[in-house]
């Protein structure tokens, strides 16, 4: 395995990079297999680390992995699932993974966009991405067709069908839809949802980051905590 070319490809269709020192731990504490632990100042120096990655490297942990095969629908639990239809920004991606797995969601299913195995979402899920089903879909509009089977299907939206979060029941193991903060869901997903809903916001603020609203929306739809 030539690593020094992984590390300036920085991910490819088969393997991605780890960076700092707590995501390589997850790392290692999860079944992923791991191609190599690169040791800073003994396998790399500092210079050279930086010159392939393309910036100031100074976390001093690196990791080369081997992606995992494709997550099935069926690694989902219990507990929320937040999907993402279209999710460009890495660094969002991966605090909204970051999110799932502190609020109690069963895991996190992408359309298109950001790859959840870009080093900036790594980083940015604080290592849970290696904890957290996450599936990119090859067919989201089938995936969401077989979820709504068995789940209910909340749409974050603004439309004039769209309710207060808070004024939503309860459900069991409800999935979340997120979209892109330009455009929102389409409307073939939210035709697709049993019910659409906003956050309450004050100043005029039509929205919020879409890392912070899956925050807030997660917390609402969280489940009961021992």
């Amino acid at each position: 395995m030539d690593w020094k070319s992984l590390l300036s490809s920085r991910e490819t269709p088969t393997h991605f990079i780890v960076e700092g020192r707590l995501a390589v731990e997850r790392l290692q504490e999860s079944s992923y297999f791991i191609e190599k632990v690169i040791r800073i100042d003994q396998d790399l120096s500092r210079e050279e680390a930086s010159q392939l990655l393309g910036f100031h490297f100074h976390r001093g942990h690196l990791a080369i992995a081997r992606k995992p095969a494709p997550t099935p629908l069926s690694a989902f639990k219990s507990g929320p699932i937040v999907v993402l239809p279209e999710i460009a920004d890495p660094g969002n991606l991966g605090t909204i993974i970051r999110n799932t797995a502190a609020l109690g969601g069963a895991g996190v299913l992408i359309g298109k966009g950001a790859s959840p195995f870009n080093a900036k979402a790594i980083r940015a899920s604080a290592g849970n991405l290696f904890r957290l089903p996450v599936r990119r879909s090859p067919d989201l509009l089938a995936d969401l067709r077989a979820l709504r089977q068995s789940r209910t299907l909340i749409g974050a939206s603004l439309s004039r069908n769209s309710l207060p979060l808070q004024k939503l029941p309860t459900f069991e193991n409800p999935v979340l839809l997120l979209g892109p903060e330009d455009f929102g869901l389409s409307p073939e997903i939210e035709s697709l949802c049993h019910h659409l809903a906003y956050l309450p916001m004050t100043r005029e603020v039509d929205s919020l980051n879409v890392a912070s609203a899956s925050a807030i929306f997660l917390h609402e739809l969280r489940p009961t905590f021992p």
